[in-house]
């Protein structure tokens, strides 16, 4: 008996393997009858889209009165209400003066001592002028580059001129262990309304009133070369003209020598002051 009914068992598990494979392919069956007409009503609607959208482009639109309308006002309206402007950040930026710097603090160093206090921008320090630096390591002192002052920027104001008031005049402090800047005192100030373009503008018109200067100079000396060559050259000319006239025995001409003063024909005759009424030599000479 048992193993017959293991053969009926395996007879009905065929039957319904076999029956749920036929149903499975009716199912894809009906899906793919089901899904066919969909696509070819998707074909059918893109195509109608199509050729719309074509007959719109070769039919010319006249503007109607209300759309010319809409537009003109759309026009004649400014963009400032249509849009609303984006409202303008404010800038918030603070600036301190650092009016003496420790000797040989870098800019890494400053940096890393206030960004525990906020956000910070840029940093720049004023080098030492050349002729000291070059002074002290020709006397064999300390070769690193000094700076005489220095600007901070904070991205907030607010910070800035907090951080002034509680350090000006207090020591960097810090470890003792490997801190060369511990006992040195800051000297700093905040700057109210200043900005950083303001920084170069200074040196910028120094530079600028330096080249004018240079290039004024440079002209004129230019100048009074050029006029003093002209009256060498000349000399020269008149010089080479009465070697010539010399050779030649001519007496030398009136206007080489026009404005040296000359004896006039009248020294010979006597001096004596005409009398009253009488006209001068000169007047009658030019009358006649």
């Amino acid at each position: 008996m048992a193993p017959m009914i293991k053969l009926l068992r395996k007879k009905k598990r065929v039957q319904v393997e076999e029956d749920s494979v036929a149903e499975t392919k009716g199912l894809e069956v009906e899906q793919s009858s089901v899904a066919e007409p969909v696509v070819q009503r998707k074909k059918q609607r893109r195509l109608r889209a199509v050729t719309a959208a074509e007959a719109q482009q070769e039919e010319p639109v006249e503007p109607s009165s209300s759309s010319t309308g809409k537009r003109k006002s759309a026009s004649s309206t400014p963009e400032g209400e249509v849009e609303k402007a984006a409202p303008e950040t404010k800038d918030m930026r603070g600036v301190i003066h650092l009016a003496s710097m420790p000797l040989t603090m870098q800019v890494q160093k400053i940096r890393h001592i206030f960004e525990q206090f906020g956000e910070i921008g840029r940093i720049y320090l004023a080098p030492e002028d050349k002729y000291r630096h070059e002074n002290r390591k020709k006397a064999g002192g300390n070769r690193k580059l000094r700076y005489t002052e220095g600007w901070i920027e904070f991205a907030d104001r607010r910070m800035a001129k907090r951080v002034a008031q509680t350090l000006n005049g207090t020591t960097i402090g810090g470890k003792k262990r490997h801190n060369f800047f511990r006992d040195d005192m800051w000297n700093m100030r905040y700057l109210p309304g200043f900005k950083w373009h303001m920084l170069k503008e200074d040196t910028i018109y120094n530079q600028q009133v330096r080249k004018a200067r240079l290039e004024q100079r440079m002209s004129q000396s230019q100048r009074e070369n050029n006029f003093f060559l002209e009256k060498v050259q000349q000399a020269k000319t008149q010089k080479r003209i009465e070697e010539k006239r010399a050779k030649q025995g001519r007496a030398t001409p009136e206007h080489i020598y026009g404005d040296l003063p000359r004896k006039s024909s009248d020294s010979s005759r006597s001096s004596t002051p005409a009398p009253a009424g009488a006209m001068s030599e000169r007047i009658l000479n030019r009358l006649f």
